[in-house]
């Protein structure tokens, strides 16, 4: 099995890699190389003083050069808004409509609800109010080109959790974060499917992921993948999501109600090792508006 594995440092190319997550679902990566520091995802807004502690233990004085967003998702962006403040020099890279969402008020207003939702969930008495440093400095297209210091980065598009997904390939490293498009691991060989916006989209991501020659692979929400194993995650991700269209088809078509296809899509796909990053409620709710899509694209209802 797949552990939650990274908490301790890691060497990726000449980059230290520290998990600086200050609450597990809220993560956040930083990159220490001798000219650039950087960090991939920002976590939670609640939580992101703690996460510029984490920072400032391993960085000291020096600087957080940049911030890559894979998402707009409050829980993958927000912590971005507080580190825009307290590095005022920070540049934060996202997709162009990732940028275009987090600039709407509707938006905001939902991420903040979210946080405070999330903040409770976790026990935390800090609210996050604050978001107006909430800004893209850097909006990048599919296969944009990005030096970050030293490091050659590609762009690539990967639609399906949201229309704004992207993940961030370092040539050189052959190293690729990633986003929750590809799935969310739950077991060995189980991969729970997060798309939001399409399933075909979904596979179809998965699919030119694949062709990059991946070295090390970033789960969202998980940890670090390492040669075979992101061969392996990749296979069984497609195999998770038409295992998932097939539930949801065929229990539709064998009459069950909504209640009833969440109930075996839970039993398939769900278990309590996985709450502390997956909160049933946000489970449920995904679920909900995958059933739809699903029965949508395979034309069993308008």
């Amino acid at each position: 099995m797949i552990s939650y594995n990274f908490d301790q440092p890691r060497k990726i190319g000449d980059a230290m890699v520290y998990n600086v997550s200050p609450v597990r679902g809220g993560d956040a990566y930083l990159f220490v190389c001798e000219e650039v520091t950087f960090l991939f995802e920002s976590g939670f807004g609640f939580s992101s003083g703690k996460l510029h502690q984490n920072i400032q233990e391993i960085l000291g004085e020096r600087p957080l050069d940049y911030v890559l967003l894979s998402h707009s998702h409050y829980d993958h962006a927000l912590g971005s808004a507080y580190l825009r403040k307290v590095y005022p020099n920070l540049q934060v890279v996202a997709f162009t409509h990732a940028a275009k969402v987090m600039e709407k008020e509707g938006a905001r207003a939902t991420m903040l609800r979210l946080d405070n939702a999330a903040a409770e969930l976790h026990g935390y008495d800090e609210r996050f109010n604050d978001i107006s440093y909430l800004h893209t400095d850097i909006a990048v297209e599919d296969g944009a080109k990005l030096s970050i210091g030293h490091h050659e980065v590609e762009v690539v598009s990967l639609p399906g959790h949201t229309k704004d997904s992207v993940g961030y390939y370092f040539v050189k490293e052959k190293l690729m974060l990633g986003n929750e498009t590809i799935g969310m691991y739950a077991d060995e060989g189980l991969v729970i499917p997060s798309f939001l916006v399409g399933y075909q989209m979904t596979l179809d991501s998965i699919e030119k992921a694949k062709e990059y020659e991946i070295q090390y692979y970033m789960i969202p929400h998980w940890g670090l993948l390492e040669g075979k194993q992101v061969t392996q995650f990749f296979e069984d991700s497609y195999r998770s999501h038409i295992e998932g269209k097939d539930l949801i088809a065929n229990a539709y078509k064998a009459g069950k109600t909504r209640r009833e296809i969440i109930d075996l899509f839970h039993q398939k796909y769900f278990s309590d090792e996985i709450t502390e990053v997956y909160p049933p409620a946000a489970f449920e709710e995904n679920i909900n508006i995958q059933i739809p899509l699903i029965l949508k694209e395979t034309g069993l209802i308008e």
